[in-house]
């Protein structure tokens, strides 16, 4: 797959990751304690929202990370995952001094897992012509 290609459909995985580390951490609504179509609603108001703020962080922040990465060689599972950590938790370091109690923990938790599946799934795109020739080959 192309960079260009796992770039842009690395960022689709955002609501999955972020209802399934609020459904884990209880975060009211997500953990269906109001019922099936709450959660639905809520799942496709984070995708209509998220998926924008997604594609911004990864187009513009994220793949210029990217692009000095490349440019050093330096592009490997740790950079791509880490850096999508760190470029999803930019909003969250910026407003830390400002705020204080658990609520900004879990959501720095939560910004950092979104992060890493992003990253996860764009080094699994980046990989995924090897994956099938390794695959295809021991068959």
């Amino acid at each position: 797959m192309t960079e260009n290609k796992a770039l842009a459909l690395a960022p689709l995985i955002t609501p999955f990751a972020f209802t399934f580390y609020a459904y884990m951490s209880d975060v009211p609504g997500f953990n269906m304690d109001k019922g099936l179509l709450n959660f639905i609603g809520l799942f496709i108001g984070l995708t209509l929202a998220a998926i924008p703020v997604a594609y911004i962080y990864m187009f513009f922040i994220g793949g210029k990370f990217y692009g000095i990465f490349k440019r050093k060689r330096k592009v490997n599972f740790f950079t791509i995952t880490l850096g999508s950590v760190f470029v999803a938790d930019i909003p969250m370091l910026l407003i830390w001094p400002a705020t204080q109690g658990e609520e900004f923990y879990l959501t720095l938790q939560l910004f950092s897992f979104v992060g890493l599946m992003v990253g996860l799934n764009c080094w699994f795109l980046l990989n995924l012509d090897k994956f099938r020739s390794k695959f295809h080959s021991g068959n």
